[in-house]
This record gives C-alpha cells, structure tokens and sequence, in this order.
C-alpha cells in the first residue's frame, strides 16, 4: 500500500507539473524505495516529456546502490525500445557502480547491435566493468568482436577494438576509488 501511495503522489505530482512536488515525491521513492520501483519509475519516462521531470528519474537510476537491482534493470533494457531512453538507462549503469559483469554478452550485443551513443554507452559500461567472466564466454565474446570489425563503421570499430583489449583483462575486484 505505500508503495502504491508515493507512485500515486508522484504520477499526481508530475500531472501538476509543479517540479518542487515532483522531487519531494522522487526523494520519498529514493530514500524509502527499492527495486520494485523500477519498473514504474521507467514507465514515468514514457509518460512524460518535461526535461526535468526525465534527468530527476535518471538521476535516481544513477543513485541505486542495490545489487539486486541489476537483473530487473537488464530486463527493461532489453524490452526498451525508445533509443533515447534506452540510452540514458545504459548511462546509468556506469555511473550507479553497480555488477553488471553477469550481462557482459548484453552490453557486446548493445555494442554491436545499436547505434553509436548507446553503443559508447554500452562500451563505458564494460569499461567499468568488474567480476569473474567465464573463459569460454569470454572466447565467444571476442570471437563474435571479431567478427564483427571488418563491417563495423570507423566509429564502431575504435570501440569494439578497444573491447578486444578490456574483456580479457576484466579486473576481479571493483577497485577503490582513491581521494
């Protein structure tokens, strides 16, 4: 039931359009929320078109912290089909610092697959990329990578070349971040 009324104060806040009602509702979902917002809060992404009302709902995608967000995070991925915000998802998965190392073929597939921004997204996201991946996915992954360079345009072929080198060298441990 609470879940149910801070959606509803935020489906009515972004109704109003007032920004200070939005973020008042954004941060009850932020600090008493949890992964089955998720869902809701992307379908907010489609239902609305206000610049701000959209970077507020990224921003909390860039703020999750909870592993057990990444699986139903990859599921809506991979059900997006608006490229902008399909891109801005995939932003968010570098920069919340969360294990995504499990989905490592996805995001090669996103490298492959998609246009060049989601695919640059796709590529910073392996980039920061951190776990153990199986040998022989990783075998497969670099074969398919090679594959698919000599039909790659320019662009495309700077970052699957890059993958060549990134994937193999995956590092174990998410490195501490030194201040």
């Amino acid at each position: 039931m609470e879940k149910i009324d801070k959606l509803s104060r935020l489906r009515s806040a972004i109704k109003t359009g007032n920004q200070e009602l939005i973020d008042h509702a954004l941060e009850e979902i932020k600090t008493k929320g949890d992964e089955t917002y998720i869902e809701p809060l992307v379908a907010f992404l489609h239902e609305t078109t206000v610049k701000e009302i959209r970077e507020s709902i990224y921003g909390l995608f860039t703020d999750l912290k909870h592993e057990n967000s990444v699986d139903q995070i990859i599921n809506l991925l991979k059900e997006e089909k608006d490229l902008d915000i399909l891109e801005r998802l995939v932003a968010t998965c570098w920069q919340n610092g969360l294990n995504y190392s499990k989905h490592l073929a996805f995001f090669v597939q996103l490298i492959t697959e998609q246009e060049f921004q989601i695919a640059f997204e796709a590529f910073t996201v392996i980039e920061n990329m951190y776990g153990k991946i199986e040998y022989d996915l990783e075998a497969t992954l670099l074969e398919k990578i090679e594959k698919c360079l000599p039909y790659a345009e320019e662009r495309k072929q700077y970052l699957l070349k890059g993958l060549l080198e990134i994937i193999p060298n995956i590092p174990l441990d998410q490195d501490p971040v030194d201040f």
